[in-house]
């Protein structure tokens, strides 16, 4: 008796063959969504408000750059499980009080959707960094920094300040706060 192959495997093995086909032929191209392997997400498959989702997301997951990512990442090419594992080590300033993971999040939602292909791309870089730079300044004009252990005002570096963090309920309190508003900030850069 034969062994029946498994749907899925058959259908990422017919995925992969395509995908080597079209590069191939040079009839890829790079930079855009892979809608027609089922790499992008269907219109229903986007939240509708994507600030309330990404807060939504923070709230089960306690991690601010998955939350925001993952809310993004979908529309731009990447499943939503991937982009949690991408994520994952930005929370908390990068696990040492650094940059929001709120902001890394929303900063690697601007290079999933502007980053440049090909080494070359100087005008993907010149648009990436302007959008960057909108991002910072609107996120800074909000709230004063972009820094975790600045806008926590506790030391998110060290393992007693995350502790305080906890004690003073930071992470329930004002890190919703800050992974809404970089949704919305990404909301009117994102065109």
């Amino acid at each position: 008796m034969q062994d029946q192959p498994d749907e899925r495997l058959s259908d990422n093995w017919r995925r992969r063959d395509l995908l080597k086909f079209f590069m191939g032929t040079g009839l890829v191209v790079l930079g855009q969504p892979l809608s027609f392997l089922g790499c992008t997400a269907t219109p229903s498959e986007i939240p509708q408000n994507r600030p309330e989702y990404a807060v939504e997301r923070f709230m089960k997951s306690m991690n601010c750059s998955q939350a925001v990512l993952e809310t993004y990442a979908p529309g731009l090419g990447m499943p939503p499980l991937m982009a949690r594992r991408v994520a994952t080590a930005m929370a908390g300033g990068m696990g040492m009080g650094s940059e929001c993971g709120a902001v890394t999040g929303a900063l690697m939602v601007i290079g999933l959707k502007y980053g440049k292909t090909a080494d070359t791309d100087q005008q993907a870089d010149r648009e990436t960094f302007q959008r960057v730079a909108a991002f910072f300044k609107m996120f800074k004009d909000r709230h004063g920094h972009l820094g975790c252990s600045q806008l926590l005002g506790v030391d998110m570096g060290s393992p007693e300040g995350v502790k305080e963090a906890e004690k003073l309920g930071l992470f329930t309190k004002r890190c919703p706060v800050f992974v809404r508003s970089a949704a919305e900030i990404l909301d009117t850069i994102l065109l």
